[in-house]
């Protein structure tokens, strides 16, 4: 399992740019970043490749930040790269509450980052279908 960064924020302008600038000066990358819109509020979710470091500058910064736990896939960058994924979560029965994913080689790999109502189930169906489950994205 891999903890996501969520940071709960007002709709304003300078959201991201706060956000990013906190962990630009604590020398975090972001490595994806996916942003939830409900109207007066926003969730951004992050990945970052020290989480417990970005959520502490984040909440020493005054924001509200959370652990999420999701599943985090490396698929083949491919037209059909994710189908082995959407499968191997259909025949287990496995329901998708969140998704989003990035490229980390173009043409070679990416990843996809999955949240449902059992992240553990969802890793042992990713696992049973051969794909690489990641822990860590240093």
């Amino acid at each position: 399992m891999y903890n996501e960064i969520r940071v709960f924020v007002e709709n304003k302008p300078g959201k991201l740019a706060k956000i990013s600038g906190v962990l630009g000066e604590a020398g975090i990358d972001i490595i994806n970043l996916d942003l939830a819109d409900d109207g007066q509020f926003g969730i951004f979710k992050l990945l970052t490749a020290d989480p417990a470091k970005a959520k502490q500058a984040l909440a020493d910064a005054g924001m509200t930040v959370a652990f999420n736990k999701v599943a985090v896939i490396e698929i083949d960058d491919q037209p059909g790269g994710l189908v082995k994924l959407a499968r191997a979560l259909e025949g287990s029965g496995l329901s998708v509450q969140d998704a989003y994913g990035c490229i980390l080689e173009r043409g070679k790999r990416a990843i996809f980052v999955v949240k449902g109502e059992n992240v553990e189930a969802i890793e042992t169906a990713v696992k049973n279908a051969g794909l690489t489950l990641l822990d860590s994205l240093i």
